[in-house]
């Protein structure tokens, strides 16, 4: 899958500035004088505490695509990962000292260091539905959000609607007596701390990702404040099955983040290239959808939806109060919620679709996902009409194929070098999560499929590279050995 990465010519061209990539240093970059026409390429090093989060992917394609290569975005999903409770934090601080020049983070982070201006979309059961999550992130409620990082010499590129936050529990969390006493595991954040603490439930931040699942088992758990794409892919419903589907906590955003100095080094058709590039990813954001469809694949894991009524709601809200109370002290946050509860409609919370426990008839769901080695004779004109061109050295027909074999739930290439990583099949959709090479590592992509006679046909969901759609889509892929 040698799309992802740069061109082989290119790379090599450029393996001294990737060594010094701006995670380390700002200004370095690839500036030349009109016309000059160098092949340069400068490679950022994005921080990404959600390393598998497929906006971030599309807006390193983006920024790929606008600058005609000239910068490329490698996302690091590793040195800030969920394996520590507080590597948002650790990103937040580092980015203001300079030893990262790029990020691509939760809003909820920045509260941590003093920087209030995100808290307003935590504030408890304030952004229920998403038309009103994008309002915010579109419009001059979010542009403010943004602006407030350019004390600290950072510069806000955009922020990109994320999936509604929900209490996942062992038993349903639906009314204010179920909350009190509740032990929560909180993703650390003050606000979420204290939007939990109103309802009587007891948040705990010092637990990692890892040890969430140990925990519900266990009983030191009774929930997690989560949302759907984090239930599914830590496989929480087995230990936590329930989740109300008309209360929504609080919202969630990434924010897309460069330091002044890296941006300004950059040329002026460059920064406005990665201006784009974050706007076109916040519009591409679609996490109602991806929402649907995963709550479609969590009721066929077991997930059982619960409703609150309208009654229990008015008493959640009510024991809010002291949570909004200690939020509108903060005269930054004050006007962020005033703003967000005028543009908000007085219509309930958007609730998730119901679960349909009838069996599937389509073929994909009764077929297991079928291993061997499998070949697409790609060539170049796939490529054109896809609208991009393979990497120098990429298996091309007619005298070779591009091969992927797929076993035990792993999968590799037979590009150099090779690709590998995970398969995660759920029913007819399946995510090829690549570890190696380094470069790609974090990236996932999703494709429906189908397999018949010996040929796997894919669909796409979510593949932000324009060469990774080609490879997936251009023809089946034919069965060559077990």
């Amino acid at each position: 899958m040698a799309h992802r990465r740069p061109p082989r010519f290119e790379w090599l061209l450029t393996g001294i500035l990737a060594l010094v990539a701006i995670s380390t240093v700002t200004g370095c970059s690839a500036k030349t004088k009109a016309g000059a026409g160098s092949a340069h390429t400068l490679t950022l090093t994005m921080a990404a505490p959600d390393g598998d989060d497929a906006d971030a992917a599309y807006f390193a394609e983006q920024v790929k695509d606008r600058t005609d290569g000239r910068v490329r975005i490698v996302i690091d999903g590793d040195t800030y990962s969920s394996t520590d409770p507080d590597n948002e934090l650790r990103l937040v601080r580092d980015l203001r000292r300079g030893k990262d020049a790029i990020a691509y983070l939760p809003s909820r982070a920045w509260e941590r260091d003093g920087i209030n201006a995100f808290r307003a979309l935590q504030a408890p059961f304030l952004v229920r539905d998403y038309r009103l999550l994008r309002q915010i992130t579109t419009g001059p409620i979010g542009a403010s959000m943004l602006t407030s990082l350019d004390k600290v010499g950072l510069v806000g590129l955009g922020l990109v609607p994320k999936e509604l936050r929900r209490p996942l529990g062992r038993r349903p969390l639906v009314t204010l007596s179920a909350f009190r006493g509740a032990r929560i595991r909180v993703v650390t954040s003050p606000t979420s701390v204290l939007d939990l603490r109103a309802l009587g439930a007891r948040p705990l931040t010092n637990y990692d990702a890892h040890e969430v699942s140990t925990a519900l088992a266990n009983g030191r758990l009774d929930g997690v404040e989560s949302e759907t794409h984090s239930i599914i892919t830590n496989g929480y419903t087995s230990l936590a099955p329930y989740l109300p589907s008309n209360l929504v906590l609080f919202a969630k955003a990434q924010t897309i983040v460069i330091r002044r100095t890296a941006l300004t080094g950059l040329s002026g058709q460059d920064q406005d290239a990665l201006r784009a590039a974050a706007a076109a990813t916040v519009a591409h954001a679609d996490p109602a959808q991806q929402e649907r469809a995963e709550i479609a694949e969590l009721c066929r894991n077991g997930l059982l939806l619960v409703h609150a009524t309208e009654s229990a709601l008015a008493a959640l809200r009510r024991a809010s109060a002291s949570a909004d109370a200690a939020l509108n002290v903060d005269p930054v946050t004050r006007r962020a919620i005033a703003a967000i509860e005028a543009l908000a409609s007085s219509s309930p919370a958007a609730s998730l679709p119901p679960c349909t426990r009838a069996k599937s008839t389509t073929p994909t769901a009764q077929t297991p996902f079928p291993e061997g080695t499998f070949e697409s004779r790609l060539t170049e004109a796939d490529f054109a009409a896809g609208g991009t061109h393979p990497d120098p050295g990429f298996p091309l027909a007619p005298g070779n194929a591009f091969r992927m074999t797929i076993h035990n739930g792993r999968f590799h290439t037979n590009e150099q070098p090779p690709f590998s990583g995970r398969v995660i099949v759920r029913g007819d959709e399946v995510t090829f999560a690549i570890e190696q090479p380094p470069d790609a590592n974090g990236v996932r992509e999703t494709v429906k499929w189908s397999y018949y006679r010996g040929k796997l046909t894919f669909r796409i969901v979510d593949v932000a590279a324009s060469g990774g759609r080609v490879i997936y889509t251009a023809h089946p892929w034919r069965k060559i050995a077990p």
